[in-house]
């Protein structure tokens, strides 16, 4: 799997696939080892992102812990969120 994610994120610069650059692994002196991946913003920095959201695929404890006025774009909203966004905005549009 990894040469042909490898082949296209090469042959399509513009991809929306996540590039990955790196995993790696930290266990200061004295410390806990710690794991992370380093990867690619997949999003284009002249648009204005106004909303950001942490899909997870789940309800369970998937709602923000901010009051809807206290949103702003710095905000990660969650799954439950889009369920309550998107339902507001059928109610909205009709």
């Amino acid at each position: 799997m990894l040469p042909s994610y490898y082949q296209h994120v090469c042959r399509y610069e513009n991809s929306l696939v996540t590039k990955f650059f790196g995993v790696h692994c930290v266990k200061p002196v004295g410390g806990i080892k710690t794991r992370f991946i380093v990867m690619g913003n997949l999003f284009c920095y002249e648009y204005r992102i106004h909303r950001r959201f942490d899909l997870k695929g789940s309800s369970h404890g998937r709602t923000t812990d901010k009051p809807e006025e206290e949103t702003d774009e710095t905000t990660t909203l969650k799954d439950l969120d889009l369920n309550y966004l998107v339902g507001s905005l059928f109610l909205h549009s009709e």
